[in-house]
């Protein structure tokens, strides 16, 4: 990019400079070398205003590094996703500067993360039983209900998301696959609003947002139409939870617990449960306290109509592991600039759902 900015400052110093003293005989000189100093003088003020300038438009150190990384992100479509070395399909969220995984993190995705590092996500993650939720030996690998390596893992903890997402951005850096500059991270909440649909929440931290917004996924009607997402209809009652167990009446998902990525309609943006299936993680803490991490998007378990809204969030310790929360990937430049401000501007937004 080039700032012609800088041309105006220039051109205006220099004429000053070649002006400023004229004449023949006796003064010639003078007003020559007075000529030449005005000249350094306006070539230094030119860099600096210059640089000065640039700055502004947030410009890499290394710009075919930028140009790159940049490329990969305009390249991408719903129609052509961006595909990585483990099949994971990216794809562009206008109002966002990232990509988004068009599913959840999947089961055979995170096990070769663990194959290749030795990582152990295994202690204390809760699962369900017929006396609730407790922590009763259950892992990512046998969460207390059966999996294919296509459903969602579940049994992860942020730390776990934000480790996986780490290793996935160096193996493909150093194999090549990924142009340095992009790296794989969680969602902010911001973005997941957006990828959601919701371009504006009153509010400022995700606490303060949560719910705040009455739609769903599937528009404003209660309960949700046949084919909604996984959540908790009569399918999730199968003898292995408690005896009190709650359901979204007249609702049947066909899936008891998770179901395979990709087993419902996508949203506009061409992702996949963005409701239903698994709580997501995002990067946010919930609030200025620091202690939370934000969860969002509801699952299997899901069966309140305030927690199933599009602006719902939940919110647990970094370290959590649990039967309902797994995580997605984005694909975003490392240090980007900023797509869009915290909270836009209700001007700037054409069109709000109804409260």
């Amino acid at each position: 990019m080039q700032c012609d900015r800088t041309m105006k400052p220039f051109f205006v110093l220099f004429v000053f400079g070649c002006s400023a003293r004229s004449g023949e005989g006796r003064g010639s000189k003078t007003a020559f070398s007075k000529k030449i100093a005005y000249f350094v003088a306006a070539v230094a003020a030119n860099f600096l205003i210059g640089s000065l300038a640039c700055a502004g438009d947030l410009q890499p150190a290394n710009p075919s590094t930028y140009e790159k990384a940049r490329g990969v992100l305009d390249k991408a479509s719903k129609e052509q996703p961006w595909q990585n070395s483990l099949g994971m399909k990216f794809v562009p969220v206008v109002g966002t500067q990232a990509l988004f995984s068009i599913w959840d993190t999947r089961l055979q995705d995170f096990q070769a993360f663990a194959d290749s590092t030795g990582y152990d996500a295994t202690d204390g993650m809760w699962s369900l039983g017929t006396d609730g939720w407790k922590q009763r030996g259950a892992t990512w690998k046998d969460p207390g209900f059966k999996q294919d390596p296509t459903h969602p893992v579940v049994g992860v903890s942020w730390d776990d998301a934000k480790a996986f997402c780490d290793w996935l951005t160096k193996r493909e850096h150093a194999s090549g696959a990924l142009p340095e500059g992009l790296e794989y991270r969680l969602p902010t909440d911001q973005e997941w609003s957006v990828a959601v649909g919701l371009n504006y929440e009153p509010g400022n931290t995700p606490q303060e947002k949560s719910a705040k917004v009455k739609a769903y996924v599937w528009g404003q009607a209660w309960p949700p139409p046949t084919g909604a997402g996984n959540y908790c209809g009569v399918e999730s009652a199968i003898g292995s939870e408690p005896s009190n167990w709650k359901v979204i009446d007249g609702y049947n998902d066909g899936y008891p617990r998770t179901s395979p990525v990709g087993s419902f309609a996508a949203n506009s943006n061409g992702l996949y449960d963005m409701g239903g299936n698994v709580w997501q993680w995002c990067e946010d803490w919930y609030n200025s306290e620091n202690t939370h991490r934000v969860l969002r998007g509801a699952a299997w378990d899901s069966r309140s109509p305030l927690f199933m809204l599009a602006s719902a969030r939940d919110y647990i310790t970094p370290d959590y592991r649990g039967g309902f929360i797994g995580f997605r990937c984005v694909l975003a430049i490392e240090t980007p600039p900023e797509a869009i401000p915290t909270q836009p501007s209700p001007e700037a937004i054409p069109t709000q759902p109804s409260q």
